[in-house]
């Protein structure tokens, strides 16, 4: 009896100890990282989709499918080889569990993602994003997160109400509400000043139809504009960046111009007037950077600039940059990407010759006050 009592006793406490297992982090969780000392690295990150974060100094780190302790013994060991730490400490919580979501694009009023709420059909996606007169209910596509796909007849639903064409929604379906066809519009979505429906008259190319809708925003990924065609299965991806020529478009195209998943950024450090976070712009360089921080002070040595800039394997490549040639045009100016810290070297700091008289004066001063006592 007793031995029973024993293994029964055992087996509770094993239970315990797997409920209480640490959390894994998972995409699009917050997650509230400290780093000891470092203000500019302290702060909340998002998982992407893709299940990573991005970090100042140490650039993507995997997320996903790790434990917060777990996570943070990754985060001090980038900080530990790349030097920018000797022992750094971590701390990693999960601030935010993400909420379950779907994405609803196309010839709708309000595109984008939805938390997916309890029961959701197909119908209160549609009512939430609202689509527009122009809209074929009659073939949306359904895409879900593994990756299967459907066309569904929502026209029939609503005359025939058959709920087969009323699918209930999973977390991460995407739904796409195509145009009806002979529309004579073009949909510019996403991170634009005016996004909607433009007259194909008015938007015959790719250009066009982003400067109907105003141009992109500051915080828009240019590229990785998409673009969608009505009889195509995969939306084609454009880099506006390095687009020779322009694209003509059909009537009935949308264009979404997706926000970047996180803000970026790079560091300034050392003989600098203002050292610190500074956010990265698309083809940043150097000298622009070192503006953007107040400019070098006067004791910079400006010929041994460095950038420190970490790569996929977690290792550091370091760049040394000669100022004083880049400003007297004998090399080009360094181009920067999101990660990168500069540091600004200063002369050592050499101590006059006062300086002992002061440390001996201080001395004798603390003894005497503690001998008064």
């Amino acid at each position: 009896m007793k031995r029973w009592v024993w293994l029964l006793a055992a087996w509770l406490v094993l239970m315990s100890v797997w409920a209480q297992e640490a959390p894994r982090i998972q995409a699009g969780d917050s997650l509230r990282i400290t780093v000891e000392g470092d203000e500019s690295l302290s702060r909340v990150y998002v998982v992407d989709s893709e299940g990573a974060i991005r970090m100042p100094l140490i650039g993507r780190v995997e997320a996903a499918g790790r434990t917060p302790d777990e996570l943070a013994a990754e985060i001090a060991k980038r900080l530990r080889e790349g030097e920018f730490y000797r022992e750094p400490k971590v701390r990693v919580e999960i601030a935010q569990r993400a909420e379950p979501k779907i994405t609803v694009q196309g010839a709708v009023r309000r595109a984008g993602e939805f938390t997916l709420q309890s029961g959701w059909r197909l119908r209160d996606a549609l009512d939430a994003a609202q689509p527009t007169d122009a809209a074929d209910l009659s073939a949306i596509r359904l895409e879900r997160a593994n990756g299967e796909r459907s066309t569904v007849n929502y026209l029939k639903f609503l005359r025939e109400n058959d709920a087969n064409e009323n699918p209930v929604l999973q977390p991460g379906d995407r739904i796409f509400v195509p145009l009806r066809a002979g529309g004579q519009s073009v949909l510019v979505l996403g991170a634009v000043r005016n996004p909607g429906a433009y007259d194909y008259s008015d938007a015959k190319t790719l250009i066009q139809a982003i400067g109907r809708a105003g141009g992109t925003l500051p915080e828009a990924d240019t590229a990785r504009v998409q673009l969608r065609r009505a009889n195509a299965p995969e939306p084609l991806t454009v880099d506006l960046n390095t687009l020779q020529a322009d694209i003509e478009l059909q009537p009935g195209d949308q264009i979404t111009v997706p926000f970047r998943a996180v803000r970026q950024f790079i560091v300034v450090r050392g003989a600098v007037n203002r050292p610190g976070l500074l956010n990265y712009t698309e083809r940043m360089t150097l000298t622009q950077a070192i503006e953007a921080a107040g400019g070098p002070r006067p004791n910079a040595i400006l010929e041994r600039v460095t950038i420190s800039r970490p790569t996929e394997r977690g290792r550091t490549q370091r760049i040394t940059v000669n100022l004083l040639e880049v400003a007297q045009g004998t090399r080009p100016d360094e181009p920067l990407l999101p990660g990168d810290t500069i540091e600004v070297p200063e002369p050592p700091r050499r101590a006059s010759a006062e300086e002992p008289l002061r440390v001996l004066w201080l001395i004798l001063s603390i003894i005497y006050l503690l001998t008064r006592q």
